[in-house]
Protein backbone atom coordinates (compact mmCIF):
# COMPACT_ATOMS: atom_id res chain seq x y z
CA UNK A 1 0.00 0.00 0.00
CA UNK A 2 2.82 2.41 0.87
CA UNK A 3 4.32 1.75 -2.57
CA UNK A 4 1.17 3.00 -4.33
CA UNK A 5 0.93 6.02 -2.02
CA UNK A 6 4.50 6.96 -2.87
CA UNK A 7 3.72 6.66 -6.60
CA UNK A 8 0.78 9.08 -6.53
CA UNK A 9 2.37 11.47 -4.05
CA UNK A 10 3.09 14.89 -5.64
CA UNK A 11 6.73 15.17 -6.66
CA UNK A 12 6.84 18.93 -6.08
CA UNK A 13 9.49 19.65 -8.73
CA UNK A 14 10.14 23.26 -9.77
CA UNK A 15 8.45 24.87 -12.78
CA UNK A 16 8.32 28.25 -14.53
CA UNK A 17 5.44 30.30 -13.10
CA UNK A 18 5.14 32.23 -16.35
CA UNK A 19 4.17 28.99 -18.12
CA UNK A 20 0.96 28.98 -16.10
CA UNK A 21 0.10 32.30 -17.71
CA UNK A 22 1.16 30.92 -21.09
CA UNK A 23 -1.20 27.92 -20.76
CA UNK A 24 -4.11 30.16 -19.77
CA UNK A 25 -3.53 32.60 -22.65
CA UNK A 26 -2.94 29.83 -25.20
CA UNK A 27 -6.38 28.35 -24.53
CA UNK A 28 -8.09 31.63 -23.67
CA UNK A 29 -7.50 33.94 -26.61
CA UNK A 30 -8.16 31.79 -29.72
CA UNK A 31 -10.94 29.74 -28.15
CA UNK A 32 -12.66 32.89 -26.85
CA UNK A 33 -12.54 34.37 -30.35
CA UNK A 34 -14.15 31.28 -31.90
CA UNK A 35 -16.81 31.04 -29.18
CA UNK A 36 -17.69 34.73 -29.44
CA UNK A 37 -18.32 34.13 -33.15
CA UNK A 38 -20.56 31.17 -32.43
CA UNK A 39 -18.03 28.52 -33.56
CA UNK A 40 -17.57 26.38 -30.45
CA UNK A 41 -16.68 23.34 -32.56
CA UNK A 42 -13.89 25.31 -34.23
CA UNK A 43 -12.68 26.29 -30.76
CA UNK A 44 -12.58 22.59 -29.86
CA UNK A 45 -10.60 21.64 -32.96
CA UNK A 46 -8.11 24.45 -32.30
CA UNK A 47 -7.88 23.22 -28.70
CA UNK A 48 -6.26 19.98 -29.87
CA UNK A 49 -3.49 21.98 -31.55
CA UNK A 50 -3.02 24.13 -28.46
CA UNK A 51 -2.80 21.11 -26.17
CA UNK A 52 -0.31 19.22 -28.36
CA UNK A 53 1.90 22.29 -28.83
CA UNK A 54 2.08 23.02 -25.10
CA UNK A 55 3.11 19.44 -24.42
CA UNK A 56 5.86 19.58 -27.07
CA UNK A 57 7.23 22.97 -25.98
CA UNK A 58 10.43 21.55 -24.51
CA UNK A 59 14.05 22.67 -24.85
CA UNK A 60 16.89 24.75 -23.44
CA UNK A 61 16.49 27.66 -25.91
CA UNK A 62 13.61 29.35 -27.70
CA UNK A 63 14.94 28.01 -31.00
CA UNK A 64 14.96 24.44 -29.70
CA UNK A 65 11.45 24.78 -28.29
CA UNK A 66 10.08 26.25 -31.52
CA UNK A 67 11.83 23.56 -33.56
CA UNK A 68 10.35 20.86 -31.34
CA UNK A 69 6.82 22.24 -31.74
CA UNK A 70 7.20 22.75 -35.51
CA UNK A 71 8.49 19.25 -36.14
CA UNK A 72 6.02 17.61 -33.76
CA UNK A 73 2.99 19.37 -35.23
CA UNK A 74 4.12 18.63 -38.79
CA UNK A 75 4.38 14.92 -37.96
CA UNK A 76 1.02 14.94 -36.17
CA UNK A 77 -0.72 16.61 -39.11
CA UNK A 78 0.90 14.18 -41.55
CA UNK A 79 -0.08 11.11 -39.51
CA UNK A 80 -3.64 12.35 -38.91
CA UNK A 81 -4.05 13.31 -42.57
CA UNK A 82 -2.91 9.90 -43.80
CA UNK A 83 -5.15 8.16 -41.26
CA UNK A 84 -8.22 10.20 -42.22
CA UNK A 85 -7.49 9.50 -45.90
CA UNK A 86 -7.35 5.75 -45.21
CA UNK A 87 -10.26 5.44 -42.80
CA UNK A 88 -12.55 3.95 -45.45
CA UNK A 89 -10.12 1.09 -45.97
CA UNK A 90 -10.02 -1.15 -42.89
CA UNK A 91 -7.22 -3.46 -44.00
CA UNK A 92 -4.89 -0.72 -45.23
CA UNK A 93 -5.49 1.35 -42.07
CA UNK A 94 -4.75 -1.67 -39.88
CA UNK A 95 -1.58 -2.43 -41.84
CA UNK A 96 -0.59 1.18 -41.17
CA UNK A 97 -1.04 0.66 -37.41
CA UNK A 98 1.07 -2.49 -37.41
CA UNK A 99 3.81 -1.04 -39.62
CA UNK A 100 3.99 2.41 -38.00
CA UNK A 101 3.85 1.18 -34.40
CA UNK A 102 6.38 -1.58 -35.08
CA UNK A 103 8.84 0.98 -36.40
CA UNK A 104 8.21 3.64 -33.75
CA UNK A 105 8.30 1.14 -30.89
CA UNK A 106 11.97 0.48 -31.50
CA UNK A 107 12.80 4.17 -30.95
CA UNK A 108 10.96 4.74 -27.67
CA UNK A 109 13.87 4.26 -25.27
CA UNK A 110 16.17 7.05 -26.47
CA UNK A 111 14.86 9.83 -24.22
CA UNK A 112 11.85 11.73 -22.88
CA UNK A 113 11.45 14.32 -25.66
CA UNK A 114 11.70 11.88 -28.57
CA UNK A 115 9.54 9.34 -26.74
CA UNK A 116 6.75 11.92 -26.29
CA UNK A 117 6.97 13.09 -29.89
CA UNK A 118 6.74 9.55 -31.29
CA UNK A 119 3.85 8.55 -29.02
CA UNK A 120 1.91 11.68 -30.03
CA UNK A 121 2.63 10.90 -33.68
CA UNK A 122 1.25 7.39 -33.24
CA UNK A 123 -1.78 8.73 -31.35
CA UNK A 124 -2.47 11.13 -34.22
CA UNK A 125 -2.62 8.17 -36.61
CA UNK A 126 -5.27 6.55 -34.39
CA UNK A 127 -7.56 9.58 -34.79
CA UNK A 128 -8.76 8.58 -38.24
CA UNK A 129 -9.86 5.07 -37.34
CA UNK A 130 -12.47 3.41 -39.58
CA UNK A 131 -15.95 4.52 -38.54
CA UNK A 132 -14.87 7.73 -36.86
CA UNK A 133 -17.07 10.82 -37.11
CA UNK A 134 -14.00 13.07 -37.25
CA UNK A 135 -13.25 14.51 -40.69
CA UNK A 136 -10.34 16.35 -42.29
CA UNK A 137 -12.08 19.60 -41.21
CA UNK A 138 -10.19 19.32 -37.94
CA UNK A 139 -6.73 19.69 -39.51
CA UNK A 140 -6.77 23.40 -40.59
CA UNK A 141 -8.22 24.45 -37.23
CA UNK A 142 -5.71 22.26 -35.39
CA UNK A 143 -3.03 24.15 -37.31
CA UNK A 144 -4.53 27.51 -36.28
CA UNK A 145 -4.33 26.54 -32.59
CA UNK A 146 -0.81 25.18 -33.00
CA UNK A 147 0.50 28.28 -34.82
CA UNK A 148 -0.98 30.64 -32.23
CA UNK A 149 0.52 28.61 -29.37
CA UNK A 150 3.95 28.42 -31.00
CA UNK A 151 4.00 32.17 -31.62
CA UNK A 152 2.79 33.01 -28.12
CA UNK A 153 5.23 30.62 -26.47
CA UNK A 154 8.20 31.91 -28.48
CA UNK A 155 7.39 35.52 -27.62
CA UNK A 156 6.19 35.21 -24.06
CA UNK A 157 7.45 32.06 -22.31
CA UNK A 158 10.89 31.79 -20.66
CA UNK A 159 13.85 30.76 -22.79
CA UNK A 160 14.22 27.35 -21.11
CA UNK A 161 11.45 24.84 -20.53
CA UNK A 162 12.48 21.74 -18.60
CA UNK A 163 9.15 20.23 -17.47
CA UNK A 164 10.59 17.16 -15.76
CA UNK A 165 13.51 18.88 -14.00
CA UNK A 166 16.35 16.85 -15.51
CA UNK A 167 19.92 18.08 -15.19
CA UNK A 168 19.61 19.38 -18.78
CA UNK A 169 16.42 20.28 -20.59
CA UNK A 170 15.40 17.34 -22.82
CA UNK A 171 15.35 17.78 -26.59
CA UNK A 172 14.65 15.40 -29.41
CA UNK A 173 18.05 16.07 -31.06
CA UNK A 174 19.87 14.88 -27.93
CA UNK A 175 17.62 11.84 -27.82
CA UNK A 176 18.34 11.19 -31.50
CA UNK A 177 22.06 11.12 -30.70
CA UNK A 178 21.36 8.58 -27.95
CA UNK A 179 19.38 6.57 -30.47
CA UNK A 180 22.24 6.53 -32.96
CA UNK A 181 24.58 5.48 -30.16
CA UNK A 182 22.46 2.35 -29.64
CA UNK A 183 20.07 3.46 -26.89
CA UNK A 184 16.84 2.02 -28.25
CA UNK A 185 14.36 -0.77 -27.68
CA UNK A 186 14.42 -4.00 -29.64
CA UNK A 187 12.46 -4.59 -32.81
CA UNK A 188 10.64 -7.32 -30.90
CA UNK A 189 9.25 -4.68 -28.56
CA UNK A 190 8.01 -2.68 -31.55
CA UNK A 191 6.14 -5.71 -32.89
CA UNK A 192 4.65 -6.43 -29.45
CA UNK A 193 3.55 -2.78 -29.15
CA UNK A 194 1.85 -2.89 -32.56
CA UNK A 195 0.02 -6.15 -31.79
CA UNK A 196 -1.02 -4.93 -28.33
CA UNK A 197 -2.46 -1.66 -29.71
CA UNK A 198 -4.29 -3.45 -32.52
CA UNK A 199 -5.71 -5.97 -30.03
CA UNK A 200 -7.01 -3.29 -27.67
CA UNK A 201 -8.52 -1.35 -30.59
CA UNK A 202 -10.44 -4.32 -32.00
CA UNK A 203 -11.55 -5.49 -28.57
CA UNK A 204 -13.03 -2.05 -27.84
CA UNK A 205 -14.56 -1.99 -31.31
CA UNK A 206 -16.11 -5.44 -30.76
CA UNK A 207 -17.81 -4.10 -27.61
CA UNK A 208 -19.17 -1.15 -29.65
CA UNK A 209 -17.48 1.47 -27.49
CA UNK A 210 -17.70 5.07 -28.68
CA UNK A 211 -13.98 5.60 -29.33
CA UNK A 212 -12.02 2.34 -29.65
CA UNK A 213 -8.97 4.32 -30.71
CA UNK A 214 -8.71 5.59 -27.10
CA UNK A 215 -8.21 2.02 -25.90
CA UNK A 216 -5.33 1.65 -28.36
CA UNK A 217 -3.96 5.06 -27.28
CA UNK A 218 -3.95 3.90 -23.66
CA UNK A 219 -1.95 0.80 -24.61
CA UNK A 220 0.42 3.00 -26.59
CA UNK A 221 1.00 5.40 -23.69
CA UNK A 222 1.55 2.83 -20.92
CA UNK A 223 3.41 0.01 -22.70
CA UNK A 224 7.10 0.63 -22.00
CA UNK A 225 10.29 -1.02 -23.31
CA UNK A 226 11.23 -1.74 -19.69
CA UNK A 227 8.64 -4.37 -18.66
CA UNK A 228 8.98 -3.53 -14.96
CA UNK A 229 7.84 0.08 -15.53
CA UNK A 230 4.72 -0.81 -17.53
CA UNK A 231 2.74 -1.88 -14.45
CA UNK A 232 3.51 1.37 -12.63
CA UNK A 233 2.59 3.43 -15.67
CA UNK A 234 -0.70 1.53 -16.02
CA UNK A 235 -1.83 2.30 -12.49
CA UNK A 236 -0.85 5.95 -12.73
CA UNK A 237 -2.76 6.25 -16.01
CA UNK A 238 -5.87 4.59 -14.54
CA UNK A 239 -5.80 6.83 -11.46
CA UNK A 240 -5.34 9.89 -13.68
CA UNK A 241 -8.32 9.03 -15.90
CA UNK A 242 -10.50 8.35 -12.85
CA UNK A 243 -9.55 11.69 -11.26
CA UNK A 244 -10.23 13.53 -14.53
CA UNK A 245 -13.59 11.78 -14.97
CA UNK A 246 -14.73 12.72 -11.46
CA UNK A 247 -13.63 16.33 -12.03
CA UNK A 248 -15.43 16.39 -15.38
CA UNK A 249 -18.62 15.01 -13.80
CA UNK A 250 -18.55 17.95 -11.39
CA UNK A 251 -17.29 20.77 -13.61
CA UNK A 252 -17.74 19.93 -17.30
CA UNK A 253 -20.80 17.74 -17.86
CA UNK A 254 -23.28 20.04 -16.03
CA UNK A 255 -22.03 23.15 -17.90
CA UNK A 256 -24.69 24.77 -20.08
CA UNK A 257 -22.56 27.63 -21.37
CA UNK A 258 -19.61 27.54 -23.74
CA UNK A 259 -18.09 30.35 -21.70
CA UNK A 260 -18.07 28.13 -18.62
CA UNK A 261 -16.26 25.49 -20.67
CA UNK A 262 -13.78 28.14 -21.81
CA UNK A 263 -13.04 29.04 -18.19
CA UNK A 264 -12.45 25.35 -17.43
CA UNK A 265 -10.03 25.12 -20.38
CA UNK A 266 -8.17 28.24 -19.26
CA UNK A 267 -7.84 26.96 -15.68
CA UNK A 268 -6.69 23.52 -16.87
CA UNK A 269 -4.20 25.06 -19.30
CA UNK A 270 -2.64 27.07 -16.50
CA UNK A 271 -2.11 23.86 -14.50
CA UNK A 272 -0.06 22.04 -17.16
CA UNK A 273 3.37 22.97 -15.70
CA UNK A 274 2.15 22.02 -12.21
CA UNK A 275 1.01 18.64 -13.51
CA UNK A 276 4.43 17.97 -15.07
CA UNK A 277 6.12 19.03 -11.86
CA UNK A 278 4.15 16.49 -9.82
CA UNK A 279 4.24 13.30 -11.87
CA UNK A 280 2.69 11.15 -14.58
CA UNK A 281 -0.65 10.63 -12.84
CA UNK A 282 -1.28 14.37 -12.72
CA UNK A 283 -0.26 14.80 -16.37
CA UNK A 284 -2.66 12.00 -17.42
CA UNK A 285 -5.46 13.49 -15.31
CA UNK A 286 -5.03 17.00 -16.68
CA UNK A 287 -4.75 15.92 -20.31
CA UNK A 288 -7.87 13.76 -19.96
CA UNK A 289 -9.78 16.62 -18.30
CA UNK A 290 -8.85 19.04 -21.11
CA UNK A 291 -10.02 16.50 -23.68
CA UNK A 292 -13.36 16.26 -21.85
CA UNK A 293 -13.67 20.06 -22.10
CA UNK A 294 -12.81 19.99 -25.82
CA UNK A 295 -15.37 17.25 -26.45
CA UNK A 296 -17.99 19.27 -24.57
CA UNK A 297 -17.30 22.19 -26.92
CA UNK A 298 -17.88 19.77 -29.81
CA UNK A 299 -21.36 19.10 -28.43
CA UNK A 300 -20.78 16.01 -26.28
CA UNK A 301 -22.50 17.28 -23.12
CA UNK A 302 -24.98 16.23 -20.46
CA UNK A 303 -26.00 12.58 -20.37
CA UNK A 304 -24.13 11.88 -23.62
CA UNK A 305 -20.93 13.12 -22.00
CA UNK A 306 -21.52 10.98 -18.92
CA UNK A 307 -21.92 7.89 -21.10
CA UNK A 308 -18.79 8.86 -22.98
CA UNK A 309 -16.89 9.15 -19.67
CA UNK A 310 -18.07 5.71 -18.61
CA UNK A 311 -16.91 4.34 -21.95
CA UNK A 312 -13.61 6.21 -21.54
CA UNK A 313 -12.95 4.41 -18.26
CA UNK A 314 -13.78 1.03 -19.85
CA UNK A 315 -11.54 1.85 -22.83
CA UNK A 316 -8.72 2.74 -20.44
CA UNK A 317 -9.11 -0.58 -18.63
CA UNK A 318 -9.12 -2.51 -21.93
CA UNK A 319 -6.00 -0.68 -23.12
CA UNK A 320 -4.29 -1.25 -19.77
CA UNK A 321 -5.17 -4.96 -19.80
CA UNK A 322 -3.57 -5.57 -23.19
CA UNK A 323 -0.52 -3.51 -22.23
CA UNK A 324 -0.09 -5.61 -19.07
CA UNK A 325 -0.63 -8.89 -20.91
CA UNK A 326 1.83 -8.17 -23.70
CA UNK A 327 4.35 -6.63 -21.28
CA UNK A 328 4.27 -9.84 -19.24
CA UNK A 329 4.66 -11.93 -22.41
CA UNK A 330 7.51 -9.70 -23.61
CA UNK A 331 9.26 -10.03 -20.24
CA UNK A 332 8.96 -13.83 -20.31
CA UNK A 333 10.35 -13.92 -23.84
CA UNK A 334 13.29 -11.71 -22.85
CA UNK A 335 14.06 -13.84 -19.80
CA UNK A 336 14.26 -16.93 -21.99
CA UNK A 337 16.58 -15.24 -24.48
CA UNK A 338 18.87 -13.69 -21.86
CA UNK A 339 21.43 -16.12 -20.38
Amino acid sequence: MSQWISLVKPAGKPFHRSRMILGAMAFGFPMAWFISNGNSQHAAFAGFGILASLFMDIGSTRQQRLESMLLGNALILLAAGVSLYLNDHWLIWLCGVVLLFSILGRYLAAGFALDMKLRMLATAYLIGYPGTSISAEILPLYLVGAIFTMALSTIFAPRINNPIALAHAPHWRLDWQNLRAGQHASQTFGVFLAIACASSFFTAHAFHLHAPNLAAATTLMVFRPEPSSTQTTIWLRIFGVLIASVAAWALVFPAHSHWHLLLAAIAAGSLIPIAFANGLMYVAALMTFIIYVILALMGIQGRTAQIFAEMRIIETLIGAFFAAFFAMTYEILNSKQTP
